[in-house]
Order: C-alpha cells, then sequence, then structure tokens
C-alpha cells in the first residue's frame, strides 16, 4: 500500500477531530512521558516533542508515536476510530488538534523514522519553514493526497 493510500484512510479521521461536540477530555491533549513512553508503531521511545502526535480512540484509548509517519503507518496496518488526533507545532513544541496543523515534509529535517514531516500552527510559519529547508507544504488535503511509500517497522 502506498503514502497516498494510506492517507485517504486516515482524512475521514482527521475531519471527525475536527467536529464540535465532543466531551471535554478529548479536547485537552493527551499525556505523553517523553523518554519513557513507547511508540505504539515502532517501539522507540517518544523522545522528541517536535515530532510526537498522538490520538484517542473512541473507546479511549490513547496512541503515542514518535514520528508523523509512524502514525500514518499504524492507522493503515490497524485501523480504529479517532476521536481525537493532536500533533505538535515542530517550532514551539505546543500540541495541536490534527486539523489545525499545516504540513511540511523535507529531507533536511531529520524525524525520529527519517519521514521528515513535521506539523507547524500556521500556513505563514509552514511556508516560511519550507522556503528555508527546501520542502513543500501540505495542507490537510494535500497531505492527504500525498503519494509515495509507507513507512514499515
Amino acid at each position: 500500500m502506498n503514502l497516498r493510500s494510506a492517507l485517504l484512510l486516515l482524512a475521514p479521521l482527521l475531519a471527525a477531530v475536527g467536529c464540535p461536540g465532543r466531551s471535554a477530555p478529548l479536547d485537552l491533549p493527551p499525556d505523553v512521558r517523553y523518554g519513557v513512553d513507547p511508540c505504539d508503531w515502532c517501539g522507540m521511545i517518544v523522545s522528541d516533542e517536535r515530532f510526537a502526535a498522538a490520538y484517542v480512540t473512541s473507546t479511549g484509548v490513547t496512541r503515542r508515536f514518535d514520528d508523523l509517519g509512524c502514525m500514518t503507518s499504524f492507522l493503515v496496518e490497524q485501523p480504529e476510530a479517532v476521536s481525537a488526533l493532536w500533533v505538535h507545532d515542530e517550532e514551539s513544541r505546543a500540541w495541536l488538534r490534527g486539523p489545525q496543523a499545516t504540513f511540511v515534509r523535507t529531507t533536511s529535517i531529520i524525524t525520529p523514522m527519517g519521514t521528515g514531516i513535521v506539523a507547524v500552527a500556521s500556513a505563514t510559519r509552514a511556508q516560511a519553514l519550507a522556503e528555508r529547508e527546501k520542502g513543500q507544504v501540505l495542507d490537510l488535503e494535500s497531505f492527504r493526497a500525498l503519494g509515495g511509500v509507507v513507512w514499515r517497522r
């Protein structure tokens, strides 16, 4: 399965997390113990906030990832209903709801699993980062449509 297919599977989940009417706990970022919690996909310890991502399932299970590519790969092989999805702003390290993020893909930023995909809080900052790092800005739609390889364990 290619990355495009993987991201198309992820799209409805990202759309759902932006819907109003979610319970209060889903409005708060998940707890991630950096340097302690393993990535639910690759097993590496989640240690760098800039690249961490997480989501909460409809049954209340929190999944933690050390790289955006790990999260995508996990959902391809183990699809499940997602109630809230969170990514970190690469610069400020603040949590962002998935639909609020703009993504940048570049080979000059080394992420834990080498995917080179980071999230930022604004399209303006994403554009500046992409220009500086010779990367590509990906809004949610282009992130979904991105073709390529699915990163595997």
